[in-house]
């Protein structure tokens, strides 16, 4: 299946093509009966209408940041001004300091609501908490101002503690479903969270043919047009959200910000990509990131340029959303991408020059800032010696956990890392312990690249080995071994002395430096997990596996295998060493539960039946610096290719 970006929308006939060369047509790509969307208006048009004084009142319901998306040419600014102006944000940024009026709002799980997906199904918001801060969603907004009263109601002051857009919502599924049992059916709704009967209807053949035909006989895109525009030397710029902030609506969201980008490595600020071979030719002298500083007619934008592989020649691919007011990251660099990129448009230049980007030397390292890994993967191409798959003497014979990670699968998306730090309360250390190399996320994404341009993502954490070397250093046995497999830490016993951290091979181990427990405040002590440890400062943290969640399944099944005996004491009821085993798949990590591509298996390596059991039972299974002999727990399956051989032989196309 061929995909197209919203950059080149003249292409979509010559995809359309390609795709069904491919035979996706109906496999992977589904065609629906959507209807067609009722056209907006522009920027241009809202504005006009408010200097008209077409508009008496402007409400801006969850309308992210346009004030500072438009940039300051735009005029919205001032037009905001000169009416009664309503803004709805979760956040004071320029939108809000313009308006007459801000409205705290709600987040999406604190609110009642609909929407619809895009096969069209009715997809139902449900709130998990009452809001926090006394929040208002925009459906409220609306049903305040539908109603005849013209009382804004909410959770908070409604009599039953029921936000009005619940009766809204299930009004809206009773006339689009209309089930003969109403209660019954939006119980079951609920539980399921959409509405199969609200799905837009496939196309019939007669239609796909017809479809087929209209996109055929559109003219392929030219080639060569764009490169013609850039035969002066000028690079192609091509704006994109930013993977952890997106247009800016989650920059003041510290784990977000903490995220690492997948490609480049960079957190806490604007990362841009260029190709190595466009870095030499910017000034660049090697794969280190650097500053780099971009002139427009009127303004500047600094971003940290990083040469990935992979990217193609002349273009920058510039981020959005950071810049403006954040109270988070004071710090930060101000990229203001939206601006940047209006003051290009109105210049309509193709590009940018050379001359236009200068590059300076990165005022500090921060262990987030990487450069790019030059080689296919860490593994050896001659692996250690085959271990025993018996356990050691003194090992526990019904349980020895271990994980298994299929680098074939894993795309370097973080959701590991964010899932592990909600699981075991770890907290964020902000940009400054960053640039000290004090990071505390308990995993980290390496990235390998093939001057191809091919990325290998090694999600790497405590290997839990079985020979571990930091378990013989540390004077005060805070670290150890238990029976069932794992490397365990004991905080209480922990004084910091970080030898484990230095003979760790892996440098999977974090030292916490400061209190972050006791300094967080009071939303951020809501959030935690009651059944992990609050780690204080002067300790080693690192990955557990998630003991918590291995315990609690043990506790669970062992109620169950109490039902099964009712009215009989603990005491006589006889089980075996088999009945005790939990079943696979009972106990499961925080990491392998995020995972959206399944790359994460972890289990019980005794039962043959678990699937961490086969994983480690095939060819591509490998550890990492397998020749240190420390039998880690985490195993990886080595990157499988499946090369077309006819498509190794083709070349790059003429003046690429």
């Amino acid at each position: 299946m061929v995909l197209l970006g919203d950059n080149h929308p003249e292409l979509s006939g010559l995809v359309w093509k390609i795709n069904r060369l491919l035979g996706s047509l109906g496999t992977s790509i589904q065609l629906f009966k959507a209807p067609r969307p009722a056209p907006y208006g522009t920027l241009e048009d809202f504005i006009r209408d408010i200097r008209e004084k077409k508009a008496e009142i402007v409400f801006l319901l969850d309308a992210g940041n346009p004030v500072l998306d438009s940039g300051r040419s735009s005029g919205l600014s001032e037009a905001l001004n000169g009416v009664e102006s309503i803004h709805l944000g979760m956040y004071e940024d320029e939108t809000s300091r313009v308006c007459r009026w801000h409205l705290p709002a709600a987040h999406f799980l604190e609110s009642w609501g609909v929407e619809r997906d895009c096969r069209g199904r009715f997809c139902y918001r449900q709130p998990v908490i009452l809001p926090l801060y006394g929040g208002v969603s925009p459906e409220e907004v609306l049903s305040g101002l539908l109603s005849t009263k013209g009382q804004l109601t909410t959770a908070d002051n409604s009599p039953a503690r029921l936000s009005p857009v619940y009766h809204r919502a299930r009004k809206c599924f009773e006339r689009a479903v209309n089930p003969e049992n109403k209660a019954a059916a939006w119980a079951r709704a609920l539980q399921r969270g959409y509405s199969e009967e609200t799905a837009y209807a496939p196309l019939s053949p007669q239609e796909e043919t017809a479809l087929g035909t209209a996109m055929a006989q559109t003219p392929a895109a030219s080639l060569g047009g764009r490169g013609k525009k850039l035969e002066n030397g000028m690079l192609e710029l091509q704006f994109c959200p930013d993977y952890s902030v997106g247009d800016g609506r989650w920059k003041r969201n510290a784990w977000m910000q903490e995220c690492p980008d997948p490609v480049t490595g960079v957190s806490w600020a604007a990362s841009a990509q260029v190709s190595p071979a466009t870095f030499l030719r910017l000034g660049g002298s090697d794969s280190e990131p650097m500053r780099c500083t971009l002139a427009a007619p009127s303004m500047q934008m600094e971003v940290i340029l990083c040469p990935v592989p992979g990217v193609a020649d002349h273009l920058i691919v510039l981020p959005l959303g950071y810049g403006g007011i954040n109270h988070v990251a004071e710090k930060q660099e101000n990229s203001a991408g939206y601006e940047f990129r209006r003051q290009m448009e109105e210049t309509a230049a193709p590009g940018i020059a050379p001359a236009q980007i200068a590059l300076a030397p990165l005022p500090e390292r921060t262990e987030a800032v990487q450069s790019p890994v030059m080689q296919p993967a860490p593994f050896s191409r001659h692996p250690g010696p085959a271990r025993s798959s018996s356990p050691p003497p003194g090992a526990d014979a019904v349980y020895q956990w271990k994980m298994a990670i299929d680098t074939s699968r894993c795309i370097g998306c973080n959701a590991c890392m964010i899932a592990c730090r909600a699981e075991n309360n770890i907290p964020v250390v902000g940009r400054d312990q960053m640039a000290r190399g004090r990071a505390l996320d308990w995993i980290r994404i390496d990235r390998y690249f093939t001057e191809e341009g091919t990325l290998t993502a090694i999600p790497v954490a405590c290997q839990q080995c079985g020979s571990a070397p930091c378990e013989s250093v540390c004077p005060v046995n805070a670290t150890v071994h238990t029976t069932e497999g794992l490397n365990a830490m004991v905080y209480a016993r922990c004084w910091g002395t970080r030898y484990c951290a230095t003979n760790c091979p892996y440098k999977a181990r974090r030292f916490n430096f400061f209190d972050y427990a006791k300094a967080s405040e009071r939303a951020t002590r809501l959030q935690r997990n009651p059944n992990v440890t609050v780690r204080s400062r002067g300790v080693m943290e690192k990955c557990t596996y998630c003991v918590q969640m291995v315990e609690r399944a043990k506790i669970r099944h062992k109620a169950r295998l109490m039902k099964e005996h009712p009215g009989q004491p603990s005491t006589s009821i006889h089980v075996t060493a088999q009945d005790m085993r939990l079943p696979d798949g009972a106990a499961q990590t925080a990491c392998q539960l995020a995972c959206p591509m399944g790359a994460i298996t972890f289990g019980n390596a005794l039962d043959p039946a678990a699937a961490v059991f086969r994983a480690k039972s095939l060819p591509r299974h490998q550890d990492l610096l397998s020749r240190l002999g420390t039998s880690p727990g985490t195993g990886y399956l080595i990157p499988a290719g499946n090369p077309n051989p006819a498509m190794e032989k083709l070349h790059a196309l003429p003046g690429d």
